[in-house]
């Protein structure tokens, strides 16, 4: 049955789940089968009239016209199907490798882009630290998909700072007043940190730091987006390694 009516007591309960935080809306089928083979639980998916592509995914198919497609979509061109995932956060854990700190981050395109590049420099153990939600749909589309392929954790300054100390791992934090980025000697497993857009990294998070960098501008300018900068710095770090 084709659902027509945006009154619809299940397009209602859909509509009300989009202000849920452990539920993400994919608005885009590879995103959705991503998910699903990273093993997110597939709750609902949400078929357009007329979609003919893969709809299988473990979920309850809801399939609506055009009009109550619409409600749930904020992109232009929508191919047709969304997913509604069930996010689960993961438990704080030690990196295993190079890994990324996002100290108070709220801009999600921000986010979404670190995560992305964390992912091509094998940065794959990302903590965001008070930073916008990764459940962000903004977040997700800027990651390209590398949302799925890294470990995500959210917390807050107070409880990382703690947990941080014990695991007793170099920290690199990008701040315009460091040593020369290209003049920098690196361990081989280190972490980054960078800041808020605004302000920057938090007094906490440089006393944690073990190194504190700058990348050398030209032409008097004294800063870089925080995408940018931390962008920089890790493939550097693993173009050494």
């Amino acid at each position: 049955m084709v659902i027509a009516s945006v009154q619809n007591e299940k397009v209602k309960y859909l509509k009300k789940l989009m202000t849920e935080k452990s539920l993400v809306f994919f608005d885009n089928p590879k995103l959705l089968k991503e998910a699903y083979d990273a093993g997110h639980q597939i709750l609902y998916v949400i078929k357009k009239e007329g979609y003919v592509g893969k709809t299988d995914y473990g979920g309850e198919v809801i399939e609506v016209t055009s009009n109550v497609f619409n409600i749930f979509t904020t992109t232009i061109t929508s191919q047709g199907l969304i997913g509604v995932v069930k996010y689960i956060d993961k438990k704080l854990a030690k990196p295993q490798n190079n890994f990324l700190v996002l100290d108070g981050l709220q801009d999600p395109g921000n986010v979404g882009t670190l995560i992305r590049s964390a992912l091509g420099a094998n940065f794959k153990d990302i903590y965001l630290l008070n930073c916008a939600k990764v459940t962000n749909e903004k977040v997700i589309r800027a990651s390209m998909g590398a949302f799925f392929k890294v470990n995500l954790y959210q917390t807050d300054l107070k409880e990382f700072v703690e947990i941080f100390k014990t695991w007793k791992l170099p920290l690199i934090v990008c701040d315009m007043h460091g040593e020369n980025l290209y003049k920098t000697n690196f361990e081989s497993t280190i972490g980054v940190a960078v800041g808020n857009e605004g302000n920057g990294v938090s007094k906490d998070m440089k006393n944690l730091a073990t190194q504190i960098v700058k990348i050398p501008m030209q032409n008097n300018l004294e800063s870089l987006n925080a995408g940018v900068s931390a962008s920089i710095v890790m493939y550097e770090i693993a173009n050494r390694n």
